[in-house]
C-alpha cells in the first residue's frame, strides 16, 4: 500500500470483513478510500473523510449487500458518486461485474480515474448517463442505489425500465419505516414490483442499515 491512511483504513477493516476474507481485499479497499479521499480535496464526494469513518460508513456500509449479491453476476450502481457501493464491491468480489452510473460528468471522470488507478478495468465500466436511460440498453442481474432519493420516487423512476434488472436493492436508513409506510401493494404492482424483502444490519457505532430488496414482474 501506498500510504498512512490506507493502511489505518485497511486496520479498521479488517475485524469486520467476512472470515477467510484475504488480506489483499482490506489493503485494496484501503487504497481505495485513500483515492477517494485525494479526489474529495478537488470535488465534493463525500463529507466523511477519516479513516475510521470511511472504513465503517463507506466501506462496511457498502459490503452489508454481499448477502444479497451472492448469486449476481452483473450490477449496476445507480447513482454512483464516489463509487460506494459499487467499488466496494466489485473489490470484494473479484467475479461480479459492475456499471457505474453516474450522469454528473464531473463525478464520473473521478470514477473513470478510481477504476483505472485500482486496475479494475474492464471488469468495472462506468457509464456517465442517467440510470434509466442505461437500463433502457442494458440489463443486469442486480441494481443497488444508495442515498439516491425516496423510495416511491426512486420505484416511480424506475418502473418503466424494470427489464433491465432483475432484483433492485434501496439502501435505507433512518426514514425508512415512513417511506415503507407510502408503499401500496396495488401501487406497487402496478409499478410492476412486488412486496420488498426487508434485511436488516447494524453497523459498528449503532447506526442501522435496511436494505429493502425487491423483485419486478
Amino acid at each position: 500500500m501506498s500510504s498512512t491512511f490506507a493502511q489505518d483504513v485497511a486496520a479498521e477493516l479488517a475485524p469486520h470483513l467476512l472470515p477467510g476474507t484475504s488480506p489483499a481485499v482490506a489493503e485494496h479497499l484501503g487504497r481505495f478510500c485513500e483515492l477517494l479521499r485525494e479526489a474529495n480535496e478537488r470535488l465534493n464526494l463525500t463529507r466523511i473523510t477519516d479513516a475510521r469513518g470511511m472504513a465503517l460508513l463507506h466501506v462496511v456500509d457498502a459490503l452489508t449487500l454481499l448477502p444479497l449479491v451472492r448469486d449476481a453476476r452483473t450490477l449496476a450502481d445507480l447513482g454512483s458518486g464516489g463509487g460506494v457501493p459499487g467499488i466496494p464491491l466489485a473489490l470484494a468480489r473479484p467475479e461480479l461485474r459492475v456499471a457505474l452510473l453516474e450522469s454528473r460528468g464531473k463525478k464520473a471522470a473521478v470514477l473513470e480515474s478510481l477504476v483505472a488507478e485500482l486496475g479494475l478495468a474492464p471488469r468495472v465500466a462506468v457509464a456517465a448517463v442517467r440510470g434509466e436511460a442505461w437500463l433502457a440498453e442494458n440489463k443486469v442481474d442486480l441494481l443497488v442505489a444508495r442515498a439516491v432519493g425516496r423510495t416511491p420516487a426512486v420505484l416511480e423512476l424506475l418502473s418503466p425500465v424494470r427489464k433491465g434488472f432483475r432484483r433492485l436493492v434501496l439502501m435505507k436508513g433512518p426514514t425508512v419505516d415512513e417511506e415503507l409506510a407510502e408503499l401500496n401493494p396495488r401501487w406497487l404492482g402496478a409499478l410492476g414490483f412486488g412486496l420488498p424483502k426487508r434485511v436488516e444490519a447494524t453497523l459498528p457505532g449503532g447506526e442501522r442499515r435496511v436494505l429493502l430488496q425487491f423483485t419486478t414482474r
